[in-house]
């Protein structure tokens, strides 16, 4: 059982502090890391391509089935760093595209470029990668 009172004495000590600094700083370092590769891609133009490309990795059944096989849940780690692109440069969805593309799940639909990205939150979060069905979406 966790003693309450000595994890307090060593959030408070001088290690504590140390280390909580530590982690602080090495959260704020992969933010800042993340928002330029965001930014590095809305310049390299090479949004579609890599998209395309993670639907054609993540939407296999050997894929999946490789990682579920050992008990796993198919880490879609690609698809995470396009859905915060999408919160970054695309528009959040209207209704008539929340009846077409997102579900009870559903707790942000975003649409860039063509395609529409589902995070899902239920027992876990997912997010779904869907092309447009439309040749003229904006």
């Amino acid at each position: 059982m966790i003693d309450l009172k000595k994890l307090t004495e060593w959030f408070d000590s001088e290690e504590g502090k140390k280390s909580i600094a530590e982690f602080a700083e090495k959260i704020e370092r992969e933010e800042r890391i993340k928002t330029k590769q965001l930014e590095r891609l809305n310049k390299s133009g090479m949004f579609i391509e890599l998209t395309e490309k993670a639907i054609e990795k993540y939407n296999t059944d050997i894929y999946r089935d490789g990682w579920y096989k050992r008990g796993i849940e198919p880490p879609e780690s690609l698809f995470w760093f396009l859905f915060e692109y999408a919160e970054k440069y695309g528009r959040e969805c209207e209704e008539p595209e929340w009846k077409q593309y997102g579900n009870m799940f559903t707790s942000s639909l975003f649409f860039v470029d063509g395609y529409y990205f589902n995070r899902m939150d239920g027992q876990g979060s997912v997010i779904e990668v869907v092309k447009a069905e439309c040749s003229n979406c904006n």
